[in-house]
Order: structure tokens, then C-alpha cells, then sequence
């Protein structure tokens, strides 16, 4: 086998290999750029929808937030009421409370 060493026929063959590689170059990147778009339009999407889920959870937390306040504005009162109208029975009834805590943290002790 015998090689050439003429320098321009090195150079018009590296020429013509780099010329073949860019071609194959240029077609997977046009073969990849649908597939790099659809999953961006994908990701997109993706993000849109979190973003939607993540303000509809924020409206719901504040809107059970609220209502917790309320119910226990509502419980406050109640229990005023209760204080007011039957003063003895809710003194007897938060000693009663006291010992039946104090005997079941003893129990649980020992």
C-alpha cells in the first residue's frame, strides 16, 4: 500500500472528512431541534400548570384560615357565655379537668 504524502492531498481529504462530518453534524442537530422544542413547550406547560395548582392552594389556605379564625372566635364566645351564665359549674368543672390530667400524668409516670 503505498500513501501519498503530497501535503494537497492531505489537505483536500481532511477537507473532504470535515466537510462530511459537519454535514452529519448539521442533520442531528436539525433532527433534534422538534424534539428539544416539544419538550420545551412540554416543560412549559408543566411549570404553567404548578404555578396555577400552587396560587389555587395559597387562595384555599387562606380561605381556611380564615374560617379557623372565625370558628374560634365563635368558640371564645361560647365559652364566655358559659363562664357568665354558670360561673360554679365551670370552676368545678376545669378542678374536675385538673385531677383527672394530674392522675393520668402520675399513672403514665410510675
Amino acid at each position: 500500500m503505498q500513501t501519498s504524502t503530497d501535503p494537497l492531498k492531505m489537505n483536500t481529504s481532511a477537507d473532504a472528512k470535515a466537510s462530511g462530518f459537519n454535514h452529519v453534524i448539521d442533520q442531528a442537530s436539525a433532527a433534534a431541534h422538534p424534539v428539544i422544542d416539544q419538550f420545551s413547550v412540554k416543560a412549559h406547560d408543566t411549570v404553567d400548570r404548578l404555578a396555577s395548582a400552587a396560587s389555587h392552594s395559597a387562595e384555599n389556605f387562606d380561605v381556611r384560615s380564615e374560617q379557623l379564625t372565625a370558628a374560634g372566635q365563635r368558640l371564645g364566645n361560647a365559652v364566655r357565655g358559659q363562664i357568665r351564665r354558670r360561673p360554679v359549674a365551670v370552676l368545678g368543672a376545669a378542678v374536675a379537668t385538673g385531677f383527672v390530667i394530674s392522675w393520668l400524668l402520675k399513672s403514665r409516670a410510675g
